[in-house]
């Protein structure tokens, strides 16, 4: 889910570009690989790569250097090739060692179709089919893809199996997509299926008659303290001088690059007198989230409740209408994947939190005045640009600023993390 605005110096005309990022795990949970999804403007109604001002290497390598910027460079990204960018040799604008090729479902297998991709692996590319459900047509693809992607939702076990002993015939790697319970992923991995991806990854297991850890209560305390009215900035800043981890991350992500400062900050004093009442707030509160655990699954649940905070943010500032507080979209954002984060339902979680009632209703899925900004970022994050410009139309908010702010929040993501230790 990046976003990327490119400005050359004295030209007002600049092109922005969005790209959603799917993760991909494997068997045991960690995650393999992105997918990527482009569009490239706001005058591109669709994001389909096949239009004129969309199929180009340059929109693909411009969108594909800022989704790898400071993340692990051991993960693949998946990226969609429809027939005309397969023909015309923009794949070799991008490394193969990262790159999956992604052939989607819609292409027509002719034989100079099946000659360029026999090329594409011939340079030590991977390949991976789309949308595969077991249609036909598509023999000699499947004889060369490294990986087919077979979409599980609404298949019975019986058919996914069967799909999936064929196309073990070809020595393939099976990829379950649309995955959307612990069930299915259960059920695909024990048919063969290596690689997933879906919203079952995006949402916590049931954990009947667990309780919550004593260091997550802990954590709990503290995102109270944060979010409630009586915050106190000296209680705060105590808590941080007391803890050298906490105390280095604050220094070592204030003298980054997300600050232009003119000299090193060297205390926490001066940090706090820096920051001031609110970004320090907003800082410690992205600190407690991104330290919940260490599973790829919540690594990436972090990084995108980050991220959609700080967008959130941002575009909060933009609105003139300041029903939406720019600090309550912040709040929204960071605790849209709570539940994610900590394995609980969001409701029980939301009991420990004061939250703004309308922003409670909008975590939980109810309708609430929140609700579309927090739709927003889904949208965004699943490719879904109609909707996206539909809510960008609805608030007058301008389509580039946008992509520009996206971009910013991931810069700030990965600055956070990067203090953190993350990849």
């Amino acid at each position: 889910m990046i976003s990327s605005v490119q400005e050359p110096e004295g030209q007002k005309d600049h092109k922005a570009i969005y790209v959603a990022r799917q993760p991909i795990f494997d068997a045991h949970e960690k995650v393999w690989a992105y997918e990527l999804l482009f569009r490239s403007s706001a005058q591109a109604k669709t994001a389909n790569v096949t239009e004129d001002d969309l199929a180009t290497s340059s929109v693909i390598a411009d969108g594909f250097s800022l989704a790898f910027s400071g993340m692990d460079k051991s993960r693949k990204a998946f990226i969609n090739f429809p027939q005309r960018l397969l023909l015309d040799d923009s794949v070799y604008a991008l490394p193969r060692e990262i790159c999956v090729v992604e052939v989607l479902e819609t292409i027509t297998p002719t034989p100079e179709m099946v000659a360029a991709l026999r090329h594409i692996k011939e340079r030590g590319y991977i390949i991976a089919l789309d949308d595969y459900v077991g249609q036909p047509g598509f023999e000699e693809i499947i004889a060369l893809a490294d990986i087919v992607k077979v979409e599980v939702l609404g298949m019975s076990p019986e058919r996914m199996k069967s799909i999936g002993q064929d196309l073990s015939k070809h020595g393939c790697r099976l990829l379950a997509e649309k995955v959307e319970d612990r069930a299915t992923y259960d059920l695909a991995k024990s048919f063969g299926y290596s690689l997933f991806q879906g919203y079952y990854f995006s949402r916590p297991e049931t954990m009947t008659g667990s309780k919550v850890p004593t260091p997550v209560l802990a954590k709990m305390r503290l995102l109270r303290a944060l979010t409630g009215e009586d915050f106190d900035v000296r209680g705060l800043s105590n808590i941080i001088s007391t803890d050298p981890s906490v105390s280095y991350r604050l220094l070592n992500f204030i003298n980054s690059a997300a600050f232009s400062l003119r000299s090193k900050i060297q205390s926490i004093q001066q940090a706090l007198t820096l920051l001031g009442k609110q970004q320090i707030k907003q800082w410690f509160l992205a600190v407690i989230i991104s330290d919940f655990d260490s599973t790829s699954k919540v690594q990436e649940a972090a990084y995108t409740s980050l991220q959609r905070a700080r967008y959130l943010e941002s575009m909060g500032k933009l609105h003139k209408d300041r029903t939406f507080s720019p600090e309550t979209l912040f709040l929204l954002g960071l605790f849209s994947k709570l539940d994610v984060l900590l394995a609980q339902p969001m409701n029980k979680l939301l009991e420990n939190i004061p939250l703004d009632k309308d922003v409670e209703d909008a975590l939980l899925s109810k309708p609430s005045p929140y609700w579309s900004w927090l739709s927003l970022v889904e949208d965004i994050e699943i490719a879904n640009w109609g909707d996206v410009e539909k809510f960008l139309d609805s608030k007058n908010l301008d389509w580039e600023t946008s992509a520009a702010n996206y971009s910013e929040s991931i810069g700030w993501t990965q600055t956070l993390l990067k203090c953190k230790g993350h990849n």
